[in-house]
């Protein structure tokens, strides 16, 4: 996908601008959790009600300005993404116009079409992922870790074990998932290029009595794509449930571990509270990542 980033030459003030927000949103949610620590320990088990009062509109600001940061991530990263698309498409599309009649009779009309319309789909959407998630998800990730350590040093054994648990998960789903990604792409072309051929050749096709064979045809590549389809949307059905199970188990194991040493007096309620938050936010941001890793595979297929 490297000969694409030409593409983004005309939007380099607008990345810079997004890379900003990225920043802003980042240290709101970041923030958030240690806000939620000072009220719970100063103010409510402190009975300080002005600092739940100061503590909370701060809050409410933080919270206001990192929904506009994400707001204006989301909006420059679809700006970004289509108009690089809208580029290329038009490139492809010029491109096509200037082929010879052998690259023509290489490269049949279904496959090129599928080409300007579901590889550069598929780009299109990998490429706002990126802008929106490839950045902020490691930042998110890394910034949570170091929070919570400082927290809490004793109980980021946990989060190691939770992401731990999630990358043989993924890994193993991407090793089944990565290969059918491929294939799944060639089914499409596939696909596309029967229809059209038996669209076109209607007429000859009555004429020589061949609609049963056609159906048959037709059935063989639509049945091909849909079982490879519910395989590969099987395997990605796995990752959220285990998802979830692996976020309640860690949250038990935090209120467990936190819970022995708030009675030890090593430990406030709401740090723990707040490293709970953090662990949350570590796993997401993870999770974030493998999002990308599965999507990019189909988008490079696509790309090439």
């Amino acid at each position: 996908m490297l000969h694409l980033f030409r593409y983004f030459k005309p939007y380099i003030a607008s990345i810079a601008v997004m890379l900003l927000l990225l920043v802003g949103q980042t240290a709101a949610t970041l923030a958030l959790p240690d806000y939620m620590a000072h009220i719970v320990n100063k103010g409510i088990v402190g009975g300080n009600t002005a600092i739940i009062w100061h503590i909370g509109l701060r809050m409410l600001a933080v919270t206001f300005l990192g929904g506009l940061c994400t707001v204006g991530v989301a909006f420059l990263a679809t700006r970004i993404a289509t108009g690089a698309i809208r580029d290329i498409r038009g490139d492809l599309f010029r491109k096509v116009e200037d082929f010879s009649l052998v690259e023509f009779n290489q490269f049949s009309t279904a496959s090129l079409i599928t080409r300007t319309t579901n590889d550069l789909q598929q780009v299109q959407m990998v490429l706002i992922l990126v802008l929106r998630l490839g950045l902020y998800a490691p930042i998110m990730g890394i910034g949570a870790i170091v929070k919570a350590y400082q927290l809490a040093p004793s109980m980021t054994w946990i989060m190691a074990v939770a992401i731990g648990i999630l990358i043989v998960i993924i890994a193993t789903l991407f090793t089944l998932a990565i290969p059918r990604f491929t294939r799944l792409q060639q089914l499409v072309d596939r696909l596309n290029l029967v229809t059209r051929e038996i669209l076109n050749g209607l007429r000859v096709i009555r004429a020589f009595n061949r609609e049963a064979y056609e159906e048959r045809r037709f059935d063989r590549a639509n049945e091909d794509l849909t079982q490879l389809n519910l395989t590969v949307n099987r395997l990605m059905a796995i990752l959220q449930p285990a998802m979830l199970l692996i976020l309640n188990i860690t949250s038990i194991a935090v209120v467990w571990v936190g819970g022995h040493r708030i009675e030890d007096g090593s430990l406030q309620i709401g740090d723990m509270l707040a490293f709970m938050q953090y662990a949350m936010q570590a796993i997401f941001a993870f999770l974030m990542i493998s999002m990308i890793f599965i999507m990019v595979p189909r988008a490079a297929v696509s790309s090439g």
